[in-house]
């Protein structure tokens, strides 16, 4: 494999670096496929675009040629603006494939097609997905798309921003289309490849919900105007400069696998303060607020730097978010250290496609880089040498530095919280649920075992002869018996159940999906549990159990809990330390 990338300012300047390639490919003994890549401004018309096709087809008509639009182009380590950017990358083993489809429809007609056609490329390496348009059902179209191999490697990129005024194409040989989709599917088994993802956003603040979408458009944010979020937490107003301000402060969510997806605001309706973004959003989404953490960026860059040099590619090709550019302005070459001392074309796109687990996604905020070999006795020895943030200007590192600083400050503030909310619902001494958490969550389990029609069991505890043991022994004591108990159940329960500290000498238990047979031989444990418990003061605790189930025909939760509370009153009558099942009778001990 051989890459030669070249920027030209139009058709001239084009054919002569059309020749210049020439030279070069025609040393090459064997080329399967030429693939030819040409990146353009969406500023270019469209016949124009066509034409430069014309011109290299005309000197390489075996070629296949690929056009399409973007926001800034980086031969070479090298950002540019207004240039054409055409990479001629020569697979000396392996082949490079296009599909089109054409228009705003995820029917199953166009999943088959797609699936249909990597499925016939069995040695597919790698798919690149280019979208054009605002395509409203591109969720759903990728989704769909998700039936292949989960081993192919994806990446892609959205080559224009409608909203922004950017409005752009895709060429794949004969073929054109301002809203669709075209895929370029590599495929040979001599072909290896590795992608990286490099992401660098960091949540912060609370979960807000899309309440009201329409396509790409939030209409409303919590129940309230979308634009209020952004002025209320950083001072954005709905002028000029709108887009590109709250580029740098995108809407988050957790993806299937954890990972974490972004969605950029690009546009905002002028007087109802609606946002616009150029990926479709979904009612009900729970977003939080990010930013950018040129740190964590840099950090990861030199991550992936590292594992494409172990990979030794021959060539890199890549796309990246235009906000890593609006967040690190001429500083982004930083982050491309991957691509040093190595043939490499990347696009700065509006969007990206990538991989969730296994689900292919749309997403924003990502640089994705792609190392492809053919050969690997052939392969370039690359010495990696790291950038460091000093590299940043001022301002940016003053970025870097007050980003670590609100990373830092989140964290603490979400521990804080996490300490807080459990101390709101934990018991101090014993650690179980207190009871307001549990009457919480008693509610909660007989709502579903309503919906569900699945059992449900309780049993309520109470430790046998406790006051004389704090008479007698102090509360010190009383508290380790407590304690005791409080095990006895944390060790028997499953992670499922809820066990809490009913008050005093009282605990309650709910058992999910657990019939009162199951409930009956689970207390008989904890019951067993505390007696062979050792104690300090030379003597054995017992406790009285009094298990109940769930009629969901004909009770709620406070008539389970007088059930409940009526079975321990039996088991005491029969001489306390045993467990009574209402139904069922006193339980046998275990011997």
């Amino acid at each position: 494999m051989q890459q030669l990338t070249y920027t030209v300012a139009g058709a001239g300047e084009a054919r002569r670096a059309a020749e210049r390639a020439k030279a070069n490919l025609d040393k090459i003994p064997h080329i399967e496929t030429l693939l030819i890549t040409v990146v353009t401004q969406c500023s270019l018309p469209l016949p124009e675009a066509l034409n430069l096709r014309d011109i290299l087809r005309e000197m390489f008509p075996a070629a296949r040629i690929l056009i399409h639009t973007c926001a800034l182009k980086m031969p070479n380590m090298r950002l540019d603006a207004a240039r054409i950017m055409i990479t001629f990358t020569a697979l000396e083993a392996s082949r490079a494939d296009f599909i089109m489809i054409d228009g705003d429809v995820a029917d199953e007609a166009s999943r088959l097609r797609f699936c249909d056609f990597v499925g016939e490329r069995p040695q597919t390496k790698l798919v690149e997905f280019l979208v054009v348009g605002l395509m409203h059902q591109i969720d759903d179209m990728l989704a769909s798309f998700s039936g292949i191999d989960p081993h192919i490697e994806v990446f892609g990129a959205f080559v224009d921003a409608e909203p922004m005024d950017a409005d752009g194409y895709v060429i794949a040989d004969d073929a054109s289309t301002t809203l669709g989709m075209a895929a370029v599917v590599f495929h040979g088994a001599a072909l290896d490849v590795c992608v990286t993802r490099n992401f660098g956003w960091h949540t912060l603040g609370r979960e807000i919900q899309a309440s009201r979408v329409d396509g790409c458009t939030i209409k409303e944010l919590d129940g309230g105007m979308p634009l209020k979020i952004y002025e209320r937490y950083f001072g954005i107003r709905g002028d000029g400069n709108f887009s590109s301000d709250a580029a740098l402060f995108p809407l988050c969510f957790e993806e299937a696998d954890d990972s974490v997806s972004a969605r950029v605001p690009i546009k905002i309706e002028e007087g109802s303060g609606e946002l616009t973004f150029g990926l479709p959003m979904r009612e009900g989404t729970k977003f939080r607020l990010a930013y950018g953490d040129p740190y964590a960026i840099l950090s990861r860059a030199a991550e992936n730097a590292h594992v494409l040099a172990d990979f030794s590619p021959q060539a890199i090709i890549g796309t990246a978010c235009v906000g890593h550019y609006l967040l690190l302005g001429d500083d982004v070459v930083c982050e491309m250290t991957a691509c040093e001392g190595l043939p490499s074309a990347v696009s700065f796109v509006f969007g990206e496609v990538r991989r969730a687990g296994e689900k292919i996604v749309p997403a924003n905020l990502n640089v994705m880089l792609v190392g492809m070999k053919e050969n690997p006795a052939n392969t370039p020895d690359i010495r990696f040498q790291p950038k460091h943030v000093a590299q940043l200007s001022y301002n940016r590192k003053m970025l870097a530095f007050m980003s670590h600083f609100i990373r830092v400050t989140e964290a603490e503030l979400h521990s804080a919280n996490q300490r807080l909310t459990q101390l709101a619902s934990r018991d101090a001494l014993t650690n179980l649920l207190n009871r307001r958490e549990m009457e919480r969550l008693l509610k909660d389990a007989v709502v579903y075992a309503q919906e569900h029609k699945t059992p449900l069991s309780v049993m309520l505890i109470d430790i046998d002869h406790f006051k004389d043991v704090n008479d007698t022994y102090g509360h010190d004591m009383g508290d380790r018996v407590l304690l005791t108990v409080a095990e006895a159940i944390s060790g028997t329960i499953r992670g499922s159940d809820a066990g809490c500290r009913w008050g005093g000498d009282e605990f309650f238990v709910i058992l999910q999906d657990a019939p009162l047979e199951v409930a009956g031989r689970v207390s008989e444990r904890i019951r067993r549990r505390v007696e062979e418990a050792h104690m300090p003061f030379g003597s054995y605790i017992t406790v009285s159990v009094g298990v109940a189930r769930f009629d969901a025909a004909h009770e709620n939760e406070l008539q389970l809990f007088k059930n409940a509370d009526e079975a321990l009153y039996r088991a005491k009558k029969a001489g306390r330390n045993a467990v009574y099942c209402l139904g069922l009778g006193k339980i046998k001990k275990l011997e």
